[in-house]
């Protein structure tokens, strides 16, 4: 007797407010909105059922339902993504897995999207997983805003942490490390019971949400993808790079 298919649902919690840069959700990259760059990307993935944006804010729900996508307002309240995806899901009842997509990953590639799925789908304990790829600059090794990871050998996350993990005995860079991808994969459950977790001593410290799930002993299975190009737009200088990079070329 076959599996009954599993529905899931991509979602991209985007959020007005930003520190650093205020409405990037709807900053103009090459005559369109940020967001719905990351919409477009996120419906080539073919393994999903579904792609909702999540938002606060009015003027994003009309940017992407104008353009003829799905969206949905969720409250100012949510602390994170991830609360706002369990927000949604009370009123998405036939979705059994759902997928974490930041909505500043503007080179996303979807064919990550779906080798995350498939993994997830081919452990039959997965509870919760992410996506990582490998890093050699001694940079990017010692930069904070790269989260690395350490797995074991079932390709489990161990620890997650803004410093270099692992580094050698003497205290020096290893020649490679794991860099994390802010793309989450989470069964409804696992989802329903992180959300009712406090925050916990070393999500605090390290300010990474994650770090909640393994703390509680939740698993996170990791799938490490090769030719991996990240931008996520944080910053003026990071929203100038992604307009070099998306703007349609001049004639």
């Amino acid at each position: 007797m076959m599996a009954e298919k599993k529905r899931i649902t991509g979602c991209i919690p985007s959020r007005y407010a930003s520190t650093r840069l205020p409405g990037k959700p709807l900053c103009d990259i090459g005559g369109k909105p940020m967001v719905l760059h990351v919409v477009e990307k996120t419906r080539q993935a073919k393994l999903l059922d579904d792609v909702v944006v999540l938002t606060d804010d009015q003027r994003i729900m009309d940017t992407v339902t104008n353009a003829g996508f799905h969206a949905v307002l969720t409250s100012e309240d949510c602390a994170s993504g991830t609360d706002r995806i369990a927000q949604y899901m009370q009123q998405d009842t036939s979705s059994d897995i759902f997928v974490n997509i930041q909505g500043d990953e503007v080179l996303l590639n979807p064919e990550h999207i779906d080798k995350l799925i498939e993994d997830f789908l081919n452990n039959p304990d997965a509870q919760m997983g992410t996506l990582a790829h490998t890093i050699t600059d001694p940079d990017s090794l010692n930069d904070p805003a790269t989260v690395k990871v350490v797995i074991n050998q079932q390709d489990n996350a161990l620890y997650f942490s803004r410093h270099c993990i692992p580094v050698t005995q003497s205290g020096g860079l290893p020649e490679q490390a794991l860099a994390h991808i802010g793309v989450y994969i989470y069964t409804r459950e696992t989802l329903e019971l992180l959300t009712k977790k406090k925050q916990t001593p070393l999500e605090m410290i390290e300010k990474l949400e994650q770090l909640r799930a393994l703390e509680h002993g939740i698993n996170i299975s990791v799938t490490t993808v090769s030719h991996y190009q990240s931008l996520s737009v944080d910053t003026e200088n990071d929203l100038r790079k992604a307009r070099e990079l998306l703007s349609p070329p001049t004639s």
